[in-house]
């Protein structure tokens, strides 16, 4: 009897931690481990339907487009070659359903430095969990080898 109590309550801990809600900044996070893995149909899940994914260019003009444009390109990557790091993210939620996701960023493609700059990510709480509601990133001016190091000073 000793012994089933134990596998009962080993099962229900196992059971508590795999269904642990994921968080807007998760889903952030799992966006670019999709891109790495060159995997657009996990990143078109993660998406509303029709969400603008637009650059604030250097010069502040802005170009607007949407994730399927880049969930298309991104499907068509090998594994490893499109490799977005985020790095200092914050998080900004006042209510359980809508969260903004601020995330600086290094790309490599191919192994090469390519970019650097900061994303934002609009995220709702929909009956399916968080989703990408909006998108938006604005590159970086500045040196991107040291973008990150040199980060807020």
């Amino acid at each position: 009897m000793k012994h089933i109590f134990l596998v009962l309550t080993a099962v229900a801990c196992l059971t508590s931690t795999a269904v642990a809600e994921e968080t807007a900044e998760d889903v952030i996070v799992q966006l670019f481990d999709a891109m790495r893995a060159g995997d657009g149909d996990a990143i078109r899940a993660m998406v509303v339907a029709d969400a603008r994914l637009d650059r604030l260019q250097p010069d502040g003009t802005l170009r607007q487009g949407t994730f399927d444009r880049w969930i298309n390109w991104v499907g068509q990557q090998a594994e490893g070659a499109a490799d977005e790091q985020i790095f200092s993210v914050e998080t900004l939620s006042r209510t359980d359903e809508l969260a903004t996701v601020w995330a600086p960023f290094t790309i490599r493609y191919k192994g090469e430095l390519v970019g650097c700059g900061v994303n934002q990510f609009t995220l709702g709480k929909t009956g399916n969990g968080w989703r990408i509601l909006y998108g938006i990133d604005k590159p970086a001016q500045e040196d991107c080898a040291t973008f990150r190091e040199n980060f807020g000073k």
